[in-house]
């Protein structure tokens, strides 16, 4: 009898929140269309997805990224959508729940900065982010945002980005490790790991005053040991960015893959940090004669700003993922692209050594030259036009509102986003669309910045709006110098293979098969 009722109860159960869940969907339908069409709103094309929690499609993201094919995959589901017109934003699910993906630079601007209020990172990216940053800069919304910016922005001066002494010693560190005489062409070198070592050891002397000595780690076991506990946390480090873009990918289920041995190397890569803090609240107050001019410690002036020891350890993790991972992406697929093509790379190499001197020589290589020297400009925008270091990124609305355009027959009517849908916009893409870049976006030409004339949002490496990236002109000016350096003492780069680099995509992206080449050194 009890199990005859408790089966009734549970019958009687089921069906009630059968009901309440059919006539909430039903009401909200209504809702949102009866605010879409206050809007002005249109509808905009669908994906096709095979189940009702678009399972498949999530599979089928993941294969894409495990096979290193996830950007030809999202252009190929714009293809898809493209059925009856060329499309640019549509709809689809994400483990059932509603999402919106645009490559249109109108809708791109109002998500970033005409419709800022509208839109947040949201908790899918706060809670992924959250275990290993914190509240930092790049998991943080409204009033935790504006504080962190107002406490950063003050670190990235001119005067800071453009002390380059330091980096010198991190280039030397980088050619040790390149084995070639003057006059003589190297073996094959994959320039790729040297790029990111480099740039962990410049960005973590700059960030908390002394280095990780991934560079001189790499050149022999004992200095391994000497360096273990800096060689762990890169190891972690780097561990915990590859799972933190894995588990955004499960939208609203991102919790799955935040596991104990996530959160285990996370608070390593804390302890690891915490040691600097430490040192930098410890020297705040130091007001004692010194010797020697004072070297710029990101940290020590953190805590000028702050005596909460979690929120500096927060930004300084935060500024550390954009700020590596950042230049050595442009770095890897700026000379991925020089080795492919020759006459560029040439090109490049004179007015280098024009403007700044030879390698034993150097000249007047600062800031202001660095960023006076045009065509290399040129070619470092060309490369982040063609490979953004970050392919897409996503905020979620905040309220029921609209994109400019993807609605209707012809796609020019408002696309109504309501209140905690997932907004993913396609950077990568929008930087190859023909429409803004003309028919030969696919191809690399650092000429066409020459005449190109921008219309706002189109060209996005580092983000726009009020969340514009602080480091920007860091990370070009740090590239830049490395650049002329690596052009200074080579005179000749060959590919190994001529194929388009496959992606490897992390927090940020790299070229999956490394940066492989021949160098031939330069007599000068």
């Amino acid at each position: 009898m009890c199990i005859a009722m408790l089966a009734i109860y549970l019958l009687y159960g089921t069906t009630a929140l059968f009901i309440y869940s059919y006539i909430s969907t039903i009401l909200t339908k209504r809702r949102h269309a009866a605010a879409a069409k206050q809007l002005g709103c249109e509808p905009t094309p669908v994906e096709n997805w095979p189940d009702p929690f678009a399972l498949v499609n999530l599979f089928r993201t993941i294969m894409a990224l495990r096979q290193d094919r996830i950007m030809d995959y999202m252009r190929n589901t714009f293809s898809d959508t493209s059925a009856n017109r060329k499309v640019s934003t549509y709809e689809t699910k994400i483990l059932g729940d509603m999402a919106i993906y645009t490559c249109d630079p109108k809708n791109i601007q109002a998500i970033l900065a005409t419709q800022f209020n509208d839109f947040e990172l949201g908790q899918v990216r706060r809670g992924s982010f959250a275990p290993l940053l914190g509240h930092g800069i790049f998991s943080a919304d409204g009033k935790q945002w504006e504080r962190a910016r107002t406490i950063l922005r003050p670190q990235f001066t001119r005067d800071q980005v453009g002390d380059l002494n330091m980096e010198e010693r991190h280039v030397q560190s980088l050619l040790h490790a390149i084995s070639v005489k003057s006059g003589a062409q190297s073996d094959i070198v994959d320039l790729q790991p040297l790029f990111f070592r480099l740039s962990m050891d410049s960005a973590s002397e700059f960030l908390f005053g002394q280095t990780t000595n991934t560079q001189l780690s790499a050149l022999s076991e004992e200095a391994l040991l000497q360096n273990a506990e800096d060689t762990e946390f890169v190891k972690a480090f780097e561990a915990c960015n590859r799972r933190i873009m894995m588990a955004m990918l499960l939208n609203e289920q991102y919790a799955l893959f935040l596991t104990k041995g996530f959160k285990d190397k996370c608070r390593l890569c804390h302890r690891y940090i915490d040691k600097f803090v430490r040192k930098a609240l410890n020297r705040k107050d130091d007001i004692g004669p010194k010797d020697e001019p004072e070297r710029y410690v990101f940290a020590e002036k953190l805590a000028k700003e702050t005596i909460d020891a979690a929120e500096i350890r927060n930004q300084l993790l935060s500024i550390l993922v954009a700020g590596r991972d950042t230049t050595a992406s442009l770095m890897s697929f700026l000379f991925i692209m020089l080795s492919q093509h020759p006459e560029i790379f040439y090109k490049l190499r004179k007015l280098i050594i024009e403007e700044f001197g030879t390698f034993s020589d150097p000249k007047n290589i600062s800031f202001v030259s660095l960023k006076g020297c045009t065509y290399l400009q040129w070619c470092l925008s060309e490369t982040l036009r063609l490979h953004p270091p970050l392919p897409w990124n996503s905020r979620r609305s905040t309220r029921d509102t609209s994109l400019p355009r993807g609605g209707g027959k012809d796609g020019m009517s408002p696309v109504f986003v309501p209140k905690g849908t997932e907004t993913v916009y396609i950077v990568w893409l929008m930087q190859r669309e023909p429409e803004i870049w003309g028919e030969d976006a696919e191809e690399y030409k650092p000429e066409r910045w020459q005449n190109h004339k921008f219309g706002g949002f189109e060209y996005l490496p580092f983000n726009g709006g009020p969340r514009i990236c602080l480091g920007q002109q860091n990370a070009l000016t740090r590239a830049g110098y490395l650049a002329v350096r690596l052009l200074q003492r080579f005179d000749k780069i060959e590919a190994v293979s001529s194929e388009i680099p496959k992606y490897d995509v992390g927090i940020t992206t790299k070229p999956k098969d490394g940066v492989r080449v021949r160098l031939h050194s330069s007599a000068d």
